[in-house]
């Protein structure tokens, strides 16, 4: 099946309010304590896509990693494709990790970036120069009915699975669309590794946030990173995929000065979702911490269909 024969996806869109009306209800809601998972998770991210879908491109991905880390090549090199083969980027938001798969595919492989959000594909298809060997296909990881079973080589989710709200479906998805012996590569966070050096910020941070938005600090936010816990072994092992490896990593950010690091923090969801109170008690409890270098423990997972 070739690039230009992929069908558009038949998911109505979504999100025709205006973003910010959408996440001045979210924080009304997340204030009063509603747990921030499942569909209402789905909810939080989508609205905060929409109204800055370049923030994960912009913030996480240019930051430095240890090891030489980067977000989005490492994540690939995890996943090791090669020229010639096809790819799909889930969850691909403004498309960093698409163009960086495109260039190694080379002009004889091929790309689909798939993404729920049209503000986060709009945005991919403006910085996806035209002779890239990519397209992109507004969708959930739930439901990739657009793509057709066993067509490639190699998915990757860069901080995506962690988000979804119903992972065994998407592994379930990933196997469906993935030739026998088709590789996974994700990354998601690790706040089950954190630091001890970055515990007494994050705590501080995040005692703000349970403080004006304690719904924030439910669902994926209180479980062990995946995958960690039993039932994220079980999706794996029950969508027919092999139980993942994983490799540890750090993203650096270096904060000089508040506005700097607000200028960071103010395009996470976590910020988003607090009130204008909580984002005050938020700059001021990041302010008496700086200057400070917060790191950001990340895992990359890598799995395959058997076959």
């Amino acid at each position: 099946m070739s690039s230009t024969q992929l069908p558009a996806a038949d998911e109505q869109k979504e999100g025709a309010r205006d973003p910010q009306d959408r996440l001045r209800d979210i924080r009304a809601l997340v204030a009063a304590g509603e747990r921030v998972r499942g569909s209402f998770a789905t909810a939080v991210y989508s609205a905060a896509t929409a109204a800055d879908p370049a923030a994960t491109e912009d913030t996480l991905a240019v930051l430095p990693g240890n090891g030489g880390m980067h977000l989005y090549r490492s994540l690939i090199a995890w996943a090791a494709p090669v020229p010639g083969e096809r790819v799909l980027d889930l969850g691909c938001g403004s498309g960093g990790a698409t163009r960086v798969a495109a260039e190694i595919v080379g002009v004889e492989g091929e790309v689909v970036g798939v993404d729920p959000s049209p503000e986060a594909l709009d945005l991919a298809r403006e910085r996806t120069p035209e002779d890239m060997p990519v397209q992109y296909v507004q969708a959930r990881g739930e439901n990739l009915a657009a793509l057709p079973d066993r067509y490639f080589d190699a998915a990757i989710a860069s901080l995506v699975i962690d988000q979804v709200a119903d992972l065994p479906r998407v592994l379930s998805e990933l196997y469906r669309v993935l030739r026998p012996g088709g590789r996974i590569g994700a990354s998601v966070w690790a706040f089950d590794n954190m630091q001890p050096l970055n515990q007494a910020v994050w705590g501080a941070l995040l005692a703000v946030v349970a403080q004006y938005a304690p719904g924030a600090l439910a669902g994926r936010a209180s479980r062990a990173s995946i995958p960690r816990e039993r039932d994220d072994i079980a999706a794996f092992r029950d969508a027919e995929l092999l139980t993942p490896e994983e490799r540890e990593g750090q993203l650096a950010l270096v904060m000089e000065d508040i506005d700097e690091a607000m200028a960071f923090f103010d395009r996470t969801a976590m910020v988003m979702m607090l009130p204008d109170e909580g984002r005050k008690a938020f700059r001021e409890a990041l302010e008496r911490r700086l200057p400070h270098a917060l790191y950001f423990p990340v895992r990359f997972l890598r799995s395959r269909r058997p076959g």
